[in-house]
């Protein structure tokens, strides 16, 4: 398939802020605080808690996770959330096709292709034109070279 890209990204750490007010402005604030201190954040997943709070999780570089965890720590007395966790040694996988949205089942074809493999997926996040999984690390070129071989890119 013509202009399919791949790209591999292996130098982050995904961060979960636990049961986080569901409410307009909570978003905002975290991300951005985290844009005024210089980080960046890819892979932004916000899914629901208990009650009226939600789960967000993003990805960071893995050299600013230690000063990310600070600064929302910083943040908790005012937003209110339970808790945050993170997990290192992943990596991201995104699948970038301008035509993606027009082929059905092409989401089925990436999860197919890498349960065949045994990999397991962790975290997706899709837009209209690309399709971002995180993988372990260790698993993360075979899940790439699998991709690479079913997409013949």
């Amino acid at each position: 398939m013509a202009d399919i890209t791949l790209t591999k990204n292996v130098k982050v750490a995904e961060v979960v802020v636990h049961q986080v007010p569901d409410q307009p402005g909570i978003a905002a604030e975290i991300f951005g605080q985290l844009g005024q201190r210089g980080f960046n954040v890819e892979l932004v997943i916000s899914s629901p808690g208990v009650g009226k709070h939600a789960n967000i999780s993003f990805a960071v570089k893995i050299d600013e996770l230690d000063d990310v965890l600070k600064v929302l720590e910083e943040l908790k007395p005012d937003i209110n959330f339970e808790k945050v966790s993170y997990r290192e040694n992943i990596g991201l996988l995104t699948l970038s096709w301008h035509m993606l949205s027009s082929q059905p089942g092409s989401a089925g074809r990436i999860f197919g292709t890498l349960s065949k493999k045994g990999i397991n997926i962790q975290s997706i996040s899709t837009s209209l034109s690309s399709i971002t999984v995180v993988v372990r690390v260790d698993q993360i070129d075979e899940a790439e070279a699998c991709l690479k071989e079913e997409f013949g890119i």
